[in-house]
């Protein structure tokens, strides 16, 4: 099943409701009041490249003014609009956007968004898949998708929304093959000449994680051993993720980030048992590697993670926290 998490004001009493929807957000979000009643209801699910957030807003605004490109996030956000208006502004690069309008935020850049009685779906999208798609993330920010050339992709997020909390992990990969195909499908003419060439490195790519999370519990998974399976050279593959520090880095990051959700839902496993099944030599190797990645040892996390409530703002501001340290 895909990670999930939710959150609603309305069982939060008075202001104590907002305090907690600021703390959900506020790792890279400026959050504040706007005009009328403040209401907030999200679930969110983490997908295989994407993350997936359904929203019902009133009276509060999101901004980024200070901290595009300033705090790591680097990836792509394409927004529904269901319901309601969402106002925008000369740093978001569009002034309003409205039912049935898809609006696109680059995170790397300042963005501001006020949003009004809105229902809104909102993806969270790695930079790779959108330049599978279209070529370049160039050209995206404040853009606004309209009726009908993003039907599609409309209909293709609601589809997600709606059966979010039933997507398989191995459906996931076809999900975001699907909507590398369909983003493609509501792009302009002009960029389409260079999308083969990074369609084709996302696919390499793509085969190499699934083979990585495929083998992640076994201590002898390499270099030589990803060589093998994909009949990539060696020095394909280290061309390949070059970016990442490389493919033995790549593989720790995969097992820690493995550990971290396993400890995010505390009744599963003694931390002897989460060692070996995600590829570790033993515990102390686990908690020495967490400590150095995390800055928290893996006992200290996971006593956190018993301390929250399933959908608490605490409990769900660590797991979307962690979901874009994984994913972007």
């Amino acid at each position: 099943m895909s990670e999930r998490f939710s959150f609603s004001s309305q069982s939060i009493p008075g202001e104590d409701a907002f305090a907690a929807y600021t703390l959900l957000y506020d790792s890279n979000s400026e959050v504040t009041r706007g005009p009328g009643e403040f209401r907030a209801e999200v679930r969110a699910w983490r997908l295989e490249g994407l993350l997936l957030f359904d929203r019902r807003l009133s009276g509060v605004v999101h901004s980024r003014n200070a901290r595009g490109g300033a705090d790591g996030f680097d990836h792509v956000v394409l927004s529904l609009v269901l319901a309601g208006r969402i106002e925008g502004g000369p740093e978001s690069g569009f002034d309003e956007a409205v039912a049935g309008d898809i609006y696109v935020t680059d995170t790397a850049r300042a963005s501001r968004a006020a949003f009004e009685a809105a229902h809104v779906l909102t993806v969270g999208v790695a930079r790779e898949i959108i330049e599978a798609a279209r070529g370049t993330t160039a050209g995206l920010h404040g853009r606004i998708l309209k009726a009908p050339r993003n039907l599609m992709l409309a209909d293709f997020l609601q589809s997600l929304a709606r059966n979010g909390d039933a997507i398989g992990v191995d459906a996931q990969p076809g999900l975001s093959h699907a909507f590398i195909h369909i983003l493609a499908s509501v792009d302009d003419k002009g960029v389409r000449a260079s999308n083969e060439a990074r369609r084709r490195e996302y696919l390499r790519r793509d085969a190499v994680e699934r083979m990585i999370m495929e083998n992640l519990s076994e201590p002898s998974l390499s270099v030589s051993t990803l060589s093998r399976g994909t009949g990539m050279s060696r020095s394909a593959l280290y061309r390949l993720f070059e970016d990442q520090g490389g493919v033995a880095h790549l593989i720790q990051k995969r097992r820690l980030e493995g550990v971290r959700r396993a400890l995010d839902y505390p009744e599963h496993r003694c931390m002897s048992d989460i060692a070996q099944l995600f590829g570790f030599a033993d515990e102390s190797q686990l908690s020495r590697l967490f400590s150095e990645a995390y800055e928290v040892s893996p006992q200290a996390y996971r006593d956190g993670a018993t301390a929250s409530e399933p959908d608490d703002s605490v409990n769900g501001r660590r797991r979307r926290d962690g979901w874009v340290g994984d994913i972007f």
